[in-house]
């Protein structure tokens, strides 16, 4: 897939428009790797990081949810700026996709994001890293990242998978896996809204792409 770069230039000069509007959200200077370690700097009111020990999910399909957008979207938000959406409000508060789901106790949650990220090599206004955040949100609220992210990009507790493209597009594709139970780092049984939050990250502007796709498998 390609778009012209008329049409994301454009684009692009929107986002960098809109993240100058932006800088009430306070943006915080943090690390400059991505994988820096942990800062000491955490949000009120998250989970603890998951525990060291690999984790594991096994269990056969029962139930496939799809949910895509496949045109162009920008956001103005970059990772540095706080109160924001997701984990750790550090991403558009907006998410760029959302659906519910009904989780049982014993089961698995097993999810598949891609996207189609444009560079800021040839699109004006973008972060050079395009960072994403797949979440479950229970009814009161708490948001949980589900397990297979990175978090504490930059030093901060907001999880997160990233991706750097390089020259025009890049495809980004991440998987994700959650057990549903009372157990240490599992998330409680009961009805979830999943959701995809993303913003610009490792140097200012925010972000461009297109074709978004969340595939769950619940087993």
């Amino acid at each position: 897939m390609q778009f012209t770069k008329r049409t994301l230039t454009f684009a692009g000069a929107l986002a960098l428009a809109a993240f100058a509007g932006a800088g009430s959200a306070g943006a915080q200077e943090l690390a400059s790797e991505f994988l820096a370690k942990p800062q000491g700097i955490q949000a009120s009111g998250t989970k603890a990081m998951h525990p060291p020990a690999v984790a594991r999910c096994v269990g056969q399909v029962n139930q496939v949810v799809d949910v895509g957008f496949e045109g162009l979207r920008t956001t103005p938000w970059n990772f540095a700026m706080a109160g924001g959406g997701g984990e750790g409000g550090r991403f558009d508060p907006t998410p760029v996709l959302s659906t519910v789901v009904a989780l049982q106790a014993g089961t698995c949650i097993n999810a598949h994001f891609s996207a189609l990220v444009g560079s800021a090599q040839t699109y004006p206004g973008l972060a050079p890293v395009t960072l994403f955040q797949v979440t479950a949100t229970n009814p009161n609220g708490v948001v949980q990242h589900l397990y297979g992210h990175y978090e504490t990009p930059y030093g901060v507790f907001a999880p997160a998978v990233a991706t750097e493209a390089e020259r025009d597009v890049d495809e980004h594709g991440s998987n994700f896996f959650h057990r549903v139970g009372n157990g240490p780092g599992e998330i409680p049984p009961g009805n979830y809204r999943i959701d995809v939050w993303w913003s610009g990250g490792g140097g200012a502007g925010g972000a461009l792409a297109a074709a978004f796709v969340l595939k769950l498998y619940l087993f």
